[in-house]
């Protein structure tokens, strides 16, 4: 099995079928809840915008890393959301519908902000992109195929469907979901495993060390400002999961600049094994007698 295959076709589909999974435990009535309290949507695109690409340049101050592969690292922290930190709130029981909305955010804006700033980091770094330019319509268009419409698609069955088979089939389809996810990062770690750098390597201690310090960021901020704990792990998500496919997309047809493209790839694919490892750690907590979990986050 093609790795591109996997990546262009298997991925998407996986993604899609969990975002519509996902629309089955929404209603309208959580999204209008969630602009009714505006201080979590704008903390949650404010640590995206502009927390995600300080942290990069702190890293890339801090680790020896090539032009090339810094590049690469500045430019997974222009392009926060996606339908895997959709994914990853469903999951972990976060606020589903904040998490959309902030990356339905991130969709809109991540034309105008990316081009502008990466151009900056190229010229920074040494490095030159002539006609540097992100297509505005295919990526909202890519994110509105594997996200929006999804979701809005489970949405409108739950509506078709009875109370008591909806609270029958959740947790399985849940399960289902979260299984496939898992059995695609494993068939893309394969997939990719040629084009990789060495999984002991700089790029590999940069690209976790952004996942980690993000994840943290977000967390520590949305704790500090008292949010229900749903919308922490929202957040955490939302700020510590990057959308990958978009910056290897800037790399490797934009810029035409594949050796910038190696560390999204890689990030795409180990950004996983924080997030795993923090959401088993949640679900594990939920699991505990409430006297133990009562302020948990």
């Amino acid at each position: 099995m093609s790795a591109d295959w996997l990546s262009q076709v298997a991925l998407p589909w996986v993604l899609a079928s969990v975002m519509m999974a996902m629309g089955l435990s929404l209603t309208g009535t959580d999204f209008a809840r969630t602009w009714r309290h505006p201080r979590r949507v704008l903390l949650g695109t404010a640590l995206q915008l502009l927390a995600l690409p300080l942290l990069a340049w702190a890293l890339v101050l801090l680790l020896p890393l090539s032009p090339l592969a810094a590049a690469g690292l500045l430019l997974v922290a222009l392009v926060p959301g996606g339908a895997t930190s959709n994914m990853f709130s469903y999951l972990v029981q976060g606020d589903l519908a904040l998490s959309v909305t902030l990356t339905a955010i991130a969709a809109v804006l991540a034309p105008f902000t990316l081009p502008l700033i990466m151009g900056w980091n190229l010229e920074l770094l040494g490095l030159t992109a002539l006609g540097f330019s992100l297509p505005y319509w295919h990526t909202v268009g890519q994110l509105l195929l594997v996200t929006l419409l999804p979701v809005l698609a489970g949405m409108l069955l739950r509506r078709a469907l009875p109370a008591a088979w909806r609270e029958r089939v959740l947790p399985a389809v849940k399960g289902v979901t979260g299984v496939a996810m898992i059995t695609m990062v494993v068939a893309l770690f394969v997939g990719h495993a040629g084009r990789l750098p060495a999984l002991i390597s700089l790029e590999t201690l940069a690209v976790l060390l952004l996942c980690l310090s993000s994840m943290t960021l977000g967390h520590m901020v949305a704790r500090r400002l008292r949010l229900p704990h749903d919308s922490v792990r929202a957040i955490t998500v939302e700020v510590g999961v990057q959308n990958a496919g978009v910056a290897m997309m800037v790399a490797f047809a934009l810029l035409q600049q594949p050796a910038i493209g190696l560390v999204p790839l890689l990030y795409g694919l180990l950004m996983n094994v924080p997030v795993f490892l923090w959401m088993f750690t949640c679900l594990w907590r939920d699991r505990r007698p409430v006297s133990a979990t009562a302020r948990r986050y």
